[in-house]
């Protein structure tokens, strides 16, 4: 196989993957470990880990998603270039992707006579849309850190930053009851899938690509 086929025949060997747990989500509520997970993450009663889950959820929240969204690509901008920032900000359309998906999936919100939640959005739940902003937005936050910062005491506390949204908006999804964690885990997934299209779009426009 030509090296320069490989990550491409990698990616569709995902996304059939992405194909296959979105048909077994469409046909089971949950997963095997769902509830168990999902019921010992809410028995957590510790007042920094909820102030941390409450601060996490409200950045990924519409809107403020989409204001710390357009404020990072500002940032990106004028610290890397217009083509950058524009690649960014065309993450956004994941949302769009992963509201469709979720109508072509059907799977229900978790029932409240297994998890508590207080206000479960009306849509479905898989997969989380929460879960693939923040693999789309930190994620190309993480890689243009890895990517244009050369000073690792720069690099690493904002590749850490990124990974701490990431992780935390997953946990936070269940944690407060809005989704299994598969759901989660489908959403981590296609996020990742649309990550790597934009990293490809970046290497393509960045100069003195190898």
């Amino acid at each position: 196989m030509h090296p320069r086929t490989t990550p491409v025949a990698a990616w569709a060997a995902a996304l059939a993957g992405f194909v296959i747990l979105s048909a077994l989500a469409s046909f089971n509520d949950t997963f095997p470990g769902d509830v168990w997970l999902a019921q010992h993450l809410q028995e957590i009663d510790l007042a920094p880990f909820t102030e941390a889950l409450d601060y996490t959820e409200d950045v990924a929240d519409l809107p403020w998603l989409v204001l710390v969204w357009l404020g990072t690509a500002v940032f990106v901008l004028r610290a890397i270039g217009w083509q950058q920032a524009i690649i960014l900000v065309s993450g956004l359309s994941g949302r769009l992707l992963n509201s469709g998906l979720k109508e072509l999936i059907g799977r229900p919100r978790p029932s409240l006579s297994l998890v508590e939640a207080e206000n479960q959005p009306g849509s479905l739940s898989f997969p989380s849309g929460h879960a693939e902003s923040a693999v789309l937005l930190w994620g190309m936050l993480f890689y243009f850190a890895t990517v244009h910062l050369g000073d690792a005491r720069m690099r690493l506390p904002a590749q850490a930053l990124c990974l701490w949204f990431i992780v935390a908006t997953g946990v936070e999804r269940v944690y407060a009851g809005d989704h299994w964690p598969s759901d989660v885990l489908g959403g981590f997934y296609i996020g990742v899938l649309l990550l790597a299209c934009l990293i490809a779009a970046e290497r393509l426009v960045r100069p003195g690509r190898q």
